[in-house]
C-alpha cells in the first residue's frame, strides 16, 4: 500500500508539470500596431471599451492597419482603427519541440509508473 500511495505522490507531480508546459503560449509581449505588423504573429488587441479581439496576425495596407482573422479557404481582413487600441499584445512562442518530447515521455512513464503499481499488488 506504501508503494501504490508513494506511485501516485509521483504521478500526480508528473501530470501537474505536463499541466504546466501545456499553457506556455500566451499573450504577454506588449507590442505597438508597427511592432506587431512586421513580425507577423497572433495578436490580441484590448480597446478603449474593454473589448478583446484576437487576429491571425496584423498587416499594414494603404496607410491603414487591418487585423487578420482565419476563414476557411481565405484570410479575412478587418480595419483597426489606432484610437481605439488600449493594449495590443503579442502572442509568445509556443511550446519548442524539445518539450513536446518531454511531455510524452513524461506521460509514457506515468503510464508505465500506473502499470506497475497495479501489477505490484
Amino acid at each position: 500500500m506504501k508503494k501504490l500511495k508513494k506511485s501516485l505522490k509521483v504521478i500526480a507531480l508528473i501530470l501537474s508539470a505536463l499541466i504546466l508546459f501545456q499553457s506556455c503560449a500566451t499573450y504577454k509581449t506588449p507590442v505597438t500596431l508597427k511592432q506587431a505588423a512586421q513580425e507577423e504573429k497572433a495578436v490580441k488587441i484590448i480597446t478603449v471599451d474593454d473589448d478583446t479581439y484576437k487576429y491571425k496576425y496584423i498587416v499594414y495596407e494603404d496607410g491603414q492597419f487591418y487585423g487578420v482573422k482565419d476563414n476557411p479557404g481565405e484570410d479575412v481582413k478587418f480595419p483597426i482603427d489606432k484610437e481605439e487600441v488600449a493594449n495590443l499584445l503579442m502572442k509568445n512562442g509556443g511550446i519548442p519541440w524539445w518539450a513536446w518530447i518531454l511531455m510524452v515521455l513524461g506521460g509514457l512513464f506515468v503510464i508505465l509508473l500506473v502499470g506497475s503499481a497495479i501489477d505490484g499488488n
